[in-house]
């Protein structure tokens, strides 16, 4: 039978200094360290001797931003691209975008190329921090049109706070543009492809948005036909998420020890498999929650004040939640914050609480914020 990945996975980095407000995995994962590229290339001579797989995947919350990463990729491609072994990135920043190294991962496979814009105006993605414009994706999807790409995958969410439909038509404007960029870079009609992918806003603990409620079913629907309408062109494919699924995910993510007796129920009820949507039941969640006598629209619906004990509290990510209260009232006033690589430290207070620092190849310095906690 197969496996999920077949591939060699190594992760090359841990942490991301990026500060996205919706990411947990930037919060709890940091600071940023580094693997050197001498203990990546044993890694991967190792996994690639012991499995066999033709395909090599760098892993991290942000690959790009491994420093060096250019000469790691021409370095494996030399070492394995005559065995027919690929290299390949997840979905690449476009303010990190480099047509070079585009070039270098797909020598021995070419595929389309995947980007996260996120949201769909400048407000929207200063409000989550993103800090990419919309000039870097025009860069970035002209050069690779240029090189011979046709086909583009733009990465959004919806239903991020502030959101308004002015954001939803921010998506759909900036696919249409990624289309023209293609036809003016001489990609034939036939083989012009751009696909648009939506994921639905979850609030997280430990993030700066986890005292932020979900949008409604109705309303996450309700934007998803908006869009599937506004991108209704046959050059562009839609695709979204469930937002049962998303719904789910928010209550649990918001939820506290009471969901346990849920979680028991949903399976006794036959709940399995639920990342297929095939086996995704709603109907016996909702049974679960009413059996329990709880009402998962409180999870996931409520905002909740700064004052009030969450559920996670008790648990020691390392920032401080005195700087995730900072961040969110950044975030509602679109307020973007630098990432910490620039050597401005933004004061999460994790660096002196967990007496540790970012491990980054060449020791880059980060002045720390006097006093922040």
């Amino acid at each position: 039978m197969g496996v999920v990945h077949d591939r060699v996975m190594v992760e090359v980095l841990r942490g991301c200094t990026r500060g996205c407000r919706f990411c947990q995995a930037g919060v709890l994962y940091r600071p940023v360290r580094e693997k050197k590229p001498e203990t990546l290339a044993r890694q991967v001579e190792e996994m690639i001797n012991s499995t066999g797989h033709d395909e090599i995947s760098l892993t991290s919350l942000s690959t790009a931003d491994y420093t060096g990463v250019a000469p790691l990729v021409r370095n494996l491609l030399d070492i394995y691209g005559e065995r027919g072994v690929n290299v390949s990135l997840p979905s690449l920043r476009l303010d990190a975008f480099s047509i070079d190294l585009a070039k270098e991962v797909q020598k021995v496979r070419k595929s389309g190329l995947t980007f996260a814009p996120e949201a769909g105006t400048q407000r929207l993605r200063d409000v989550i921090n993103k800090n990419v414009t919309e000039q870097n994706l025009v860069d970035a999807v002209t050069s690779a049109f240029q090189n011979g790409w046709s086909s583009v995958k733009l990465y959004f969410m919806i239903g991020l706070p502030t959101e308004t439909y002015e954001d939803l038509d921010g998506i759909a404007d900036m696919a249409k543009k990624v289309v023209q960029i293609g036809y003016q870079s001489g990609v034939p009609r036939g083989r012009l492809k751009v696909t648009v992918s939506t994921s639905s806003f979850v609030p997280k603990s430990h993030t700066a948005f986890q005292w932020e409620p979900q949008d409604s079913l109705e309303q996450l629907k309700e934007k998803q036909k908006y869009l599937k309408e506004k991108l209704r062109d046959k050059r562009i494919s839609y695709n979204w998420h469930d937002p049962g699924t998303s719904f789910l995910e928010a209550v649990f993510a918001k939820g506290d020890r009471r969901l346990g007796m849920v979680l028991e129920d949903a399976w006794a009820r036959g709940a399995r498999f639920d990342g297929w949507s095939e086996h995704f039941k709603f109907r016996l969640w909702l049974e679960a929650f009413e059996e329990q006598g709880l009402d998962p629209k409180w999870y996931a619906y409520r905002p909740i004040d700064y004052g009030e004990v969450l559920p996670w509290d008790h648990i020691e990510a390392g920032v401080s939640k005195k700087f995730l209260i900072r961040e969110h009232k950044k975030a509602m006033g679109s307020l973007p914050t630098m990432d910490c690589r620039s050597g401005q430290c933004p004061g999460c207070g994790l660096c002196p609480t967990m007496e540790m620092k970012p491990d980054i190849l060449g020791g880059a310095e980060i002045a720390p914020i006097p006093g922040e906690v």
